[in-house]
């Protein structure tokens, strides 16, 4: 299968790329240069010709670029602007380069962020509840995967996702970490499941498995096959309580 993953040089990026290449043809897109290796192309995703060029003989497409540079709840005019023309103009690039390719399947990585102002155990594709900007725009990322599934019969997952944690690396344990965050191992697994899910459309959400988790993983389990394989305080890891608020937005992902 030939795979294009876009925003590839992320920490995402990187693990995906360790377990997919070997099994299969891999396109990597960043908005940085390329590093002699044939298999990195500098795309930005606003550029729709760029990353047209890009999608010749692709089988399916991992969206995980966002907008980087600044974590959280930061707010800014001009950031914004960012967020919202790669978030969300570069996100429609992504889905309709792939239509007018011919791509089978498309995985879209939204955010926990979605359905942050929902109270309770939040099932695995309840109605959003964007909290933040960063928020919104991974919210209408989701719109416009719906409606090329609608529209297009295009295969799409959107995988709302937490923050993930490298389970190698012994400083991760000594900041406490959220109840939904996620071994980096178990989120892998999410990604190479969703390649092979047979579905139209769905929203699946994918979580880390704690004491105090929230975060219902019924459709993970059904859509995907997912089964947590981590959980982060038998390895040392100290829970702490989700933050109220905006607060909350907490945590995006660089390219």
């Amino acid at each position: 299968m030939k795979i294009l993953i876009t925003g590839a040089r992320g920490t995402i990026g990187s693990k995906l790329i360790d377990a997919l290449e070997g099994e299969h043809d891999l396109c990597l897109l960043s908005r940085s240069s390329p590093t002699g290796d044939p298999r990195w192309l500098q795309v930005d995703v606003t550029d729709f010709d760029a990353l047209m060029g890009a999608m010749a003989g692709v089988d399916a497409v991992i969206h995980l670029a966002i907008a980087s540079g600044f974590e959280g709840d930061y707010e800014d005019d001009g950031f914004n602007a960012q967020r919202f023309d790669t978030n969300v103009k570069g996100t429609y690039h992504v889905f309709e380069a792939a239509r007018r390719a011919g791509v089978k399947r498309v995985i879209y990585t939204s955010s926990l962020t979605v359905v942050w102002g929902a109270e309770g155990m939040v099932a695995g594709d309840a109605p959003a509840q964007p909290v933040g900007t960063y928020a919104l725009t991974k919210q209408l990322g989701e719109q416009v995967a719906q409606y090329y599934a609608n529209q297009h019969n295009l295969s799409v997952l959107c995988l709302r996702i937490p923050k993930p944690i490298d389970v190698s690396d012994p400083v991760t344990r000594d900041i406490p970490i959220l109840p939904q965050w996620i071994a980096f191992p178990d989120l892998i697994q999410a990604y190479l499941l969703a390649l092979d899910a047979e579905v139209l459309f769905e929203v699946v959400t994918v979580v880390g498995e704690s004491s105090k988790r929230r975060w219902d993983l019924s459709a993970a389990e059904q859509v995907l096959g997912y089964r947590a394989s981590y959980r982060l305080e038998d390895l040392g890891y100290t829970l702490r309580d989700e933050p109220e608020g905006y607060d909350r937005a907490g945590v995006v992902w660089d390219e």
